[in-house]
């Protein structure tokens, strides 16, 4: 990579507004090598393909050339042009002039399309094709003369020299060059997904790309362009070379290359009848359009080389690496191949913290790059395992089991390095590294990328990215998107209020430092949100889980999950929150929720175990979010929970846009909102005891002469404090406070308020919390229907006792296998809620309809011993619903 003295901003640094286009938060700023932001002219339109607006800031002069160096050729070092060539470059990328210009302007190309692709024009009229790498750095450039017709100039200009085209003149030194690369190899596609197609000229790629967007263009400059040094943008693409109608473009060096890298290509010949260089801009500006897909195809036939013997490079008695990239294996008196193209060498062991070994093998093949794979232990030792891996990357393997034990033997005698292997993502608490999946936060702030055996040095240690399934990986992929966590949270509360935002806020960033809060106290507290179907209670979880890079897949606990899936769920990441929704009360597995709380793990028979006593184990690390229809009543596991009731289903429109707002967010992945947080963790170490002691020093005085459990105060302050350390060290802006005082009053205000709703419900006896939560789940099962076993009066909820009460019973028994409470005692406690209002006004009767008459607007039976109930108070303490249903089916 070249070294200059400047580089881009990253997160937390905002993007501003792009000069060029004027959208915001889309220009890329660069700073100098101690991080302060330069003019803020220079820097990189984000929008590439509509914009593409680009200004380098110049190199001093004072710096020397060989700080801007990284590769040397031949004794010369490659620079790039100073900045006095950039901001001509600049300069003449706005003008357009050129013939070139406009023919291309009068033919529909227009001037934005033209400056993207750094066509430009200098200061005597020339057309000059800006070369920028894939990085996006100028390199060089060529200067091309054209007629007003768009055709080179081929005459003389007498005035201005040769109308043959030239590149910049190299320095004078000898020790300098500039390099050449592909021209619009910084235009292709990132993901590598477009098919990339390559033309000789400049003037072809400019107007081809124009009419044909669908594909990448590269120009290699002539039909003999395509050189060893400008040939790696190419590696892992798919191409095609597109022929000029003669000779040269259709044998020349520049496909033989092609071939010679093994690079996935093809030759497609769309004018086999022509011979005089005829090609597809040509046709363009004779109205034509040709099917790129459907020409010719011509067939590469590579050379007949004479097979010499090859000499050994490394081998033992029974296994030899040849220098034609084949191994041979001995067979009694007799060599054979087992592999006719490639050559396998470890590059590292890795060894996990279950002391399960992986194997990080390097593929070097003939003619192609090399492919580094990791392979399980049992793969590496299982020549049909790993045959199979080899056929998967095209490789063929004809080894057997003993072949596999011979080719062990000889590559256990040679150097390879050892690696710890880390199992999950998130936080891995010996090397203090969190991982992503393609990147890893050290312990110092640095964000690393993996090198090419994805493998990572930080500190002392020598660590193997986590290897996952593809679901996985994308979950924790960390992007380029560099909004900040006061940013998104903004937004996050006008979605979905401030009160419903800030504890599972609070509650996101305990996760980020789980560690910490289980060595501090020895749990981890369970968040619980609650709320019938549309109140958006998903969405405040789902949104937070796009913080650790994309959105978590959906865990859904009325699916028929296993136990041991579970735990293994749970033990797949470290410091990171876990969604699983759709709990419901006589779930089979609510203890292994329960034992997430006490960070208790899951032991298992080891399958290689038959007659010993040994045990695996499954530790949990992640904490733990569920949703709900309804409140727990298991009284043992509620008090492990964090409530927060979500009510309401209708959504002003601020909180529509501003939650939209979030899913284009959530598009760009999002994850370098916890990166910017986790930057911290050496302050929440040194705060951590001291802020605890002051939130629940200060919480236990709003709760003087009351008995409040003191798992309900723990569970709360464990949740706000490490949040309340940042926002008191103004690390984030979670309230509108900035004195610590203040800080303190508004983290208090909030746990208080959750913390007496949640202790009011525990307090009331059990018995009301299991009558309505089954009321609940008849209504939503369409057991029990409006007019017939309920209806509304004003502010009043009129409960048919007699009619519900069967329902119920049966019900209750299917839930919990036990008898249900009997309904005398259900309407006791009942009247403790209701007072002051009196048995009267309670208990009393109340016209209904008869069910053969539902259909029917007449009240027509009293029925006595009806309740007679205020609705929004046992909306707001049981989640009572009566008001909205899924459609039946």
């Amino acid at each position: 990579m070249r070294k200059y003295p400047h580089r881009f901003e990253k997160s937390p640094k905002k993007k501003g507004t792009c000069p060029n286009c004027q959208h915001p938060h889309e220009y890329r700023f660069y700073e100098d090598l101690d991080g302060n932001r330069l003019d803020e002219k220079y820097g990189k339109c984000e929008r590439i393909n509509d914009c593409g607006h680009f200004c380098v800031p110049p190199i001093p002069k004072s710096t020397k050339t060989k700080n801007l160096v990284s590769q040397t050729y031949d004794n010369q070092t490659i620079v790039c042009p100073n900045s006095d060539w950039v901001d001509k470059f600049n300069k003449w990328s706005d003008n357009s002039v050129s013939h070139f210009h406009q023919y291309c302007l009068k033919s529909g190309i227009p001037e934005k399309h033209l400056k993207l692709h750094g066509v430009a024009t200098d200061n005597h009229g020339k057309t000059v094709f800006i070369l920028k790498s894939i990085e996006g750095r100028i390199v060089n450039a060529k200067w091309v003369i054209f007629a007003p017709d768009g055709h080179r100039e081929k005459k003389k200009d007498n005035e201005k020299g040769s109308a043959k085209s030239y590149s910049m003149k190299q320095p004078t030194d000898g020790k300098t060059k500039y390099a050449m690369c592909l021209y619009g190899e910084d235009l292709l596609d990132p993901t590598k997904e477009k098919t990339a197609i390559i033309v000789e000229s400049e003037k072809t790629k400019v107007i081809a790309s124009f009419h044909y967007p669908e594909f990448d263009w590269i120009s290699a400059g002539s039909c003999n362009g395509l050189s060893d040094d400008k040939i790696s943008a190419l590696f892992g693409r798919k191409l095609i070379w597109l022929c000029d109608g003669d000779d040269a473009g259709r044998n020349n060096s520049s496909i033989k290359k092609l071939e010679a890298y093994k690079l996935n290509y093809e030759v497609v010949d769309l004018f086999p009848e022509k011979s005089d260089g005829y090609d597809i801009a040509d046709a363009i500006e004779e109205g034509l359009k040709p099917d790129i897909l459907a020409g010719k195809r011509i067939t590469v036939i590579p050379p007949v080389v004479k097979a010499i013997p090859e000499p050994v490079i490394l081998s033992n008695s029974s296994i030899q690496y040849r220098a034609d990239s084949s191994i041979w294996a001995k067979s009694r008196n007799n060599w054979e191949i087992v592999a006719d193209n490639f050559h396998i060498f470890i590059k590292y062991s890795t060894e996990d913290e279950n002391e399960q070994i992986t194997w990080i093998l390097e593929l070097k093949i003939l003619k192609r790059e090399p492919i580094f794979i990791e392979v399980l232990h049992e793969d590496f030792c299982s020549a049909k395992r790993l045959k199979t891996i080899c056929a998967g990357k095209r490789l063929s393997l004809k080894a057997n089991d003993t072949h596999l034990s011979e080719l062990h033997s000889l590559l256990f005698s040679t150097s390879f390095g050892t690696a710890t292997k880390i199992s999950r993502f998130g936080f891995h608490r010996d090397s203090g590294t969190y991982f992503f999946s393609n990147y890893a936060l050290t312990a110092d702030g640095n964000l690393i990328a993996p090198d090419q055996f994805n493998i990572i040095q930080s500190r002392e240690y020598c660590l193997s990215m986590p290897m996952t399934n593809v679901k996985m990986k994308k979950r924790f992929l960390l992007t380029e998107n560099t909004i900040t966590f006061n940013d998104w949270f903004k937004i996050y509360a006008k979605a979905h209020t401030l009160d419903k935002s800030f504890i599972p806020a609070c509650f996101y960033i305990m996760s980020l430092f789980r560690d910490i809060v289980v060595t501090h106290k020895g749990s981890s507290p369970i968040l619980y949100l609650k709320g019938s179907a549309g109140t958006g209670k998903s969405s405040i979880i789902r949104n937070l889980t796009c913080l650790f890079g994309f959105q978590q897949d959906l865990i859904v606990l009325k699916s028929k999950n296993t136990e041991a899936a579970l735990v293994k769920l749970m033990g797949q990441s470290a410091n990171v929150m876990l969604w699983m929704d759709e709990f419901f009360n006589g779930f089979e597995h609510e203890g292994l929720l329960q034992a997430a709380y006490d960070n208790a793990g899951y032991h298992k028979t080891p399958e290689s175990s038959r007659n010993n006593t040994e045990t695996d184990s499954i530790d949990i690390h992640s904490t733990l979010a569920l949703t709900s229809n309804y409140i727990p009543t298991n009284d043992i596991f509620f008090s492990r929970c964090v409530l927060i009731q979500v009510e309401g289903k209708v959504k002003t429109q601020e909180q529509k846009e501003n939650y939209s707002q979030l899913i284009l967010l959530e598009l760009e992945g999002l994850g370098y909102v916890t990166v910017e947080l986790l930057k911290h963790r050496s302050l929440i170490l040194a705060n951590y005891s001291k802020a605890f002691k002051q939130l629940s020093g200060r919480i236990e005085e709003q709760f003087k002469n009351e008995s409040l459990p003191e798992r309900l105060l723990s569970n709360m302050v464990q949740t706000m404090t490490c949040a309340y350390i940042l926002q008191c060290h103004s690390k984030i802006a979670i309230c509108e406070s900035t004195n610590e005082e203040d800080i303190l009053n508004d983290f208090v205000e909030m746990g208080v308020m959750y913390m007496r709703r949640q202790y009011q419900i525990q307090d009331e006896s059990s018995l009301l919390a299991e009558f309505f939560g089954i009321l609940q789940m008849l209504y939503e099962t369409y057991q029990i229907h409006e007019n017939v076993h309920f209806r509304f009066e004003g502010d009043y909820l009129f409960l048919r006792m007699p009619s519900i009460y069967p329902i119920f019973k049966q019900r209750y028994r299917s839930v919990y296998y036990k008898d249900s409470p009997d309904k005398d005692s259900i309407i006791q406690e009942v009247l403790k809620m209701e007072e002051p209002r009196d048995a009267k006004e309670v208990v009393k009767t109340i016209r209904f309809k008869e069910e053969i008459s539902i259909l029917k607007s007449v009240m027509g039976n009293s029925v006595t011993n009806s309740l007679s109930i205020k609705y929004e108070h046992y909306s707001s303490k049981f989640g009572l619903d009566f008001t909205n249903r899924i459609e039946k089916l």
